[in-house]
């Protein structure tokens, strides 16, 4: 039985490993494809294209790009004017994850990590994450906005070391000189990075128009109505109402 388990993670390794750790799901516009060894490999790239260990992905100003690990399906959408590093090494039949970003917006939306890691790294902040959704804005010179839409993200600032936390409706802004700081995120700022999903195709006007209604809390009310018999013949009728 030992055997078998062991040879079954050897088979899962081996699959990983000759697969890619990653595997692009959608791509639209300009969308230029870096092999690990920094030679071109495409200059659009295609649904479908397998991702391995240090490959990178630029995107233009019309370029998206979205990816999903192979391990727990976590995904990764790379917005327009963005380059991204696929980082990720298999241990123990899981993908030890880390997505370096050097520029532009990405979006992240995390499946829970359990006991492994996964981490983004920028010019200026390390963030670990353990299963969450959230927007990350990144410039080398102006530093990082982080912007969180649910779970919990560690943000550290790598020149002061400084750590802050990361919950939902709330914005982290990292600097290069060493400041970081916690803010309710602002509804502009929301949408915007909401525009970026529609121009994409990732949502739609109606999708676009709920969500920042139920950013702002103005969710519309709905109501459930349940009747039922009181014991006596008579219908008693109960409303629910939910958001």
């Amino acid at each position: 039985m030992m055997n078998k388990i062991f040879i079954s993670i050897i088979a899962f390794n081996f699959f990983l490993s000759n697969q890619g750790i990653a595997l692009i799901t959608k791509s639209k516009g300009d969308v230029e494809y870096f092999k690990n060894d920094g030679s071109v490999a495409e200059k659009n790239l295609k649904k479908g294209t397998s991702l391995f260990d240090q490959d990178r992905i630029a995107t233009g100003a019309n370029g998206f790009a979205k990816y999903v690990y192979l391990d727990d399906g976590s995904v990764i959408k790379v917005h327009k004017n963005a380059e991204v590093y696929v980082l990720g090494a298999v241990d123990n039949r899981a993908i030890i994850k880390q997505v370096r970003v050097t520029d532009g917006n990405v979006k992240f939306e995390v499946s829970n990590q359990g006991g492994n890691e996964f981490t983004v790294v920028t010019p200026t902040s390390v963030a670990t994450v353990k299963g969450t959704d959230f927007w990350l804005e990144s410039d080398e010179d102006e530093g990082d906005s982080f912007f969180g839409l649910s779970g919990l993200v560690t943000v550290r600032n790598s020149e002061s070391q400084t750590v802050e936390q990361l919950t939902r409706n709330t914005t982290i802004t990292s600097r290069p000189d060493g400041q970081i700081n916690v803010k309710k995120t602002d509804l502009n700022d929301f949408k915007k990075l909401q525009r970026l999903e529609l121009s994409a195709g990732e949502i739609d006007e109606d999708e676009f128009d709920e969500s920042v209604l139920e950013q702002q809390g103005d969710v519309p009310e709905g109501e459930i109505k349940i009747q039922l018999d009181d014991g006596s013949g008579s219908l008693k009728e109960i409303i629910i109402k939910y958001k």
